[in-house]
């Protein structure tokens, strides 16, 4: 793993625990408590899975990138030999 994703799979983590603590501490009992803490990890859940989906979206773009350059380099240099041999 990267610094950076494991510093944001920290800070994450950090915040799940801060918020969760934080529901426990002043809300209500019981059911009212569960459920807002469904609701918070649903939440982090989505965003996390948005999150992984764009840093994929990011590497899909970065690879189609890299391949697509190194295709017109090696054209360029093709080409490049045939006017030389001719």
């Amino acid at each position: 793993m990267k610094d950076q994703t494991k510093l944001a799979v920290g800070l994450l983590a950090g915040a799940a625990i801060a918020a969760t603590v934080g529901i426990l501490i002043t809300s209500g009992k019981g059911a009212a408590i569960k459920e807002e803490v469904s609701d918070y990890f649903a939440d982090l859940i989505k965003s996390i899975k948005s999150k992984v989906q764009a840093t994929a979206d990011d590497l899909t773009d970065y690879k189609n990138n890299t391949v697509n350059s190194a295709r017109s380099a090696l054209k360029h240099k093709v080409d490049a030999a045939a006017d030389a041999a001719i």
